[in-house]
């Protein structure tokens, strides 16, 4: 009975200093990653046996606490094992406190790439069909003009196919040290039989060409006439067909004196926005009237009303059978209700006159008839002669 009280005294002694080191955190312990059993204390008591005498006896615990075995590793609700839980062999000592991971950086948005331009692939080229040579059995005028009306049209998906961008009217660069004017030209007018100036005369040949347009009927076209006749001076005259239906007898006094008349189309429009059958008319159906009202056929050189111009509109102008013209010398004579002060016109060609010059000029406007024999007697002094447009093609 002795016995067994103290067993149960030594039991109770070593669970309450066993738990008192573990609370303290007793150092002795491995606490390392590898789990290990704790050993078992044997501690030393003394014993009585039957006969009195003491004696030292390992005492086994009686109770079912674990001391040793491996803790199991935390889960997640998933099952998995937890990261940053603790697996050491004691299971009372307070885990560190797990840190909290530090976030990724939030990667900077990425742009997203402009969308890649499909190329708008480039129409095929569409083949001329037929030809602009006109037969040798063909010698009417009238006919003529016919058989260049039906190739244009023929051609249209020719002619459309070609650029069209209008950026602008005709526009050069004046110079004062009567050097030949520059050009703002959208391209090379050159290549479409298209002209603004003479490129091709010399110093010993001092050349100008007087053009006078005719858009609208007026009877100072007579003065101006009677001014050139007065200097032997020729000039060239882009005529439209309104203009031609009052004033006929204008046009066949010009040609009876030498002077070219040139296709200034039917109505005076801006022929760039036009189908290829409607520009067509405005520049055949004024040829044909010119001819049967005179009886002649124009000169081979056209004006587009304001000066617009495309490539197509050029192209086309060109395979109706015509060079295009434009200017290098001009001033603000069209509106007839803000007409140059006098002495305006007289000095603008005394500031910009060069060799080779085209200079345009309005039928209608009152300064230029004030002031254009004085502009010739100028340009006379000047060492220039006045010549007809044909000279461009010589």
């Amino acid at each position: 009975m002795f016995s067994r009280n103290v067993s149960k005294a030594i039991s109770l002694i070593i669970i309450t200093v066993l738990t008192a080191c573990m609370v303290a955190g007793c150092s002795k312990f491995d606490f390392s990653d590898k789990p290990a059993k704790m050993p078992t204390p044997t501690p030393k008591v003394t014993s009585a046996d039957n006969s009195g005498a003491s004696s030292l006896i390992p005492v086994i615990p009686t109770d079912n606490t674990d001391y040793g075995t491996d803790v199991t590793p935390g889960t997640d609700e998933s099952g998995n094992k937890a990261s940053g839980e603790a697996q050491s062999g004691d299971n009372t000592s307070t885990p560190e406190p797990t840190a909290t991971p530090t976030p990724e950086p939030t990667p900077e948005p990425t742009a997203t790439p402009e969308p890649t331009a499909t190329p708008t692939p480039k129409p095929a080229t569409v083949e001329y069909k037929g030809s602009l040579d006109i037969p040798s059995d063909i010698t009417d005028p009238l006919s003529k003009i016919e058989y260049i009306r039906n190739q244009l049209i023929l051609n249209t998906a020719y002619y459309d196919s070609l650029d069209n961008t209008a950026d602008g009217t005709w526009c050069f660069k004046r110079m004062k040290d009567h050097s030949p004017s520059g050009t703002y030209e959208n391209f090379r007018i050159a290549d479409y039989n298209s002209c603004y100036r003479d490129e091709n005369v010399t110093d010993d040949d001092k050349v100008i060409y007087l053009t006078f347009d005719c858009g609208y009927p007026s009877d100072k076209t007579a003065t101006i006439l009677d001014i050139l006749a007065k200097h032997n001076a020729k000039a060239n005259f882009f005529v439209t067909k309104m203009y031609l239906k009052e004033c006929s007898a204008y046009a066949i006094r010009m040609i009876e004196e030498g002077h070219a008349v040139c296709n200034h189309t039917v109505s005076h429009v801006d022929m760039t926005n036009k189908s290829v059958e409607k520009i067509a008319a405005e520049i055949l159906d004024v040829a044909a009237y010119f001819y049967e009202v005179t009886g002649h056929e124009f000169a081979p050189y056209f004006r587009t009303p304001t000066g617009a111009y495309t490539k197509r509109l050029l192209s086309i102008i060109r395979d109706a059978g015509y060079k295009t013209v434009f200017w290098s010398i001009a001033y603000g004579d069209y509106d007839n209700n803000n007409q140059p002060k006098p002495g305006y016109v007289t000095d603008h060609f005394a500031t910009y006159h060069h060799n080779g010059a085209i200079a345009l000029m309005h039928n209608d406007s009152s300064a230029n008839v004030s002031e254009l024999d004085a502009v010739l007697t100028l340009l006379e002094e000047a060492g220039y002669r006045f010549a007809l447009l044909y000279e461009l093609d010589d």
